[in-house]
């Protein structure tokens, strides 16, 4: 008589559990990558009785005019554009983000790893060279990026997370992280938030607008955003002191030897 509740507690234990598990990403085509939303027209003779005005709203067409702009629900927050008539979907159109009204791009990498997207949570990062264009991933629907894993969450277990910058330039932590933060840029009105993150064993300081490295010991020991520099460090007076060092010119360090090759 008592086994329909012991069911329901274990379904619901499996549930849970089910949900916590982590899965990767996606890459995206850099080809994609470079294609933008272009809002529908209705005017243009083809006579569409609806167009996608956003990546997640659309219009009704009357007389060759868009009219009553309705957001998508969010069951299916983004807007497809069709031949005819343009339809709400669960995944997003050509050109928007996994976030609706998000455009997906990638970033110029400020450091090697994993950083997440400062705007979009439902895309992450893959830096494989300093300065050059990020590998896009992007979450499964209803996932967003989780910084602890570095893979894709669900959005049942915690909420993802999104840079907020304020009216003004400045630095800004990601969430509740002191290795990776943003650098926002106000100019114009327009607001530009950059994704950074410090090497390992290295938080960022508000104090200094800089990344502060703590000593493990004595030697040197590598710089996780950068392999062709390295961190040295030795006692002075009885305290730590760091200097960031540079490799020869086509070395990269290499810690278990203590120098660069």
């Amino acid at each position: 008589m008592h086994c329909l509740p012991v069911l329901v507690f274990i379904c619901h234990l499996l549930y849970i559990t089910q949900a916590q598990i982590d899965v990767p990403g996606v890459r995206l085509n850099r080809s994609s990558l470079l294609r933008t939303f272009t809002p529908g027209n209705c005017s243009d003779g083809t006579g569409k009785t609806s167009i996608c005005s956003s990546c997640s709203s659309q219009s009704l067409c009357f007389g060759g005019n868009a009219i009553a702009e309705v957001a998508c629900p969010g069951s299916n927050p983004y807007c497809n554009p069709g031949n005819v008539e343009a339809r709400c979907s669960n995944l997003p159109a050509v050109g928007c983000g996994a976030t609706g009204g998000a455009q997906v791009s990638s970033i110029v990498c400020p450091a090697l790893g994993v950083l997440p997207d400062p705007a979009n949570c439902k895309v992450y990062h893959v830096c494989r060279n300093l300065q050059q264009n990020s590998d896009v991933y992007q979450c499964p629907p209803g996932y967003h990026f989780n910084l602890t894993t570095k893979w894709c969450r669900s959005d049942q277990v915690d909420q993802c997370v999104r840079v907020t910058c304020g009216t003004t330039s400045g630095f800004v932590y990601y969430g509740n992280s002191r290795q990776y933060f943003a650098l926002c840029v106000v100019a114009n009105g327009v607001t530009t938030s950059y994704i950074m993150k410090c090497p390992d064993r290295a938080t960022f300081s508000m104090t200094s607008n800089s990344c502060v490295y703590q000593c493990a010991g004595q030697g040197n020991f590598e710089n996780s955003n950068d392999p062709t520099s390295f961190y040295q460090c030795y006692v002075v007076n009885g305290s730590y002191v760091v200097a960031l060092q540079r490799c020869p010119a086509n070395t990269t360090f290499k810690e278990s030897l203590q120098y660069c090759s």
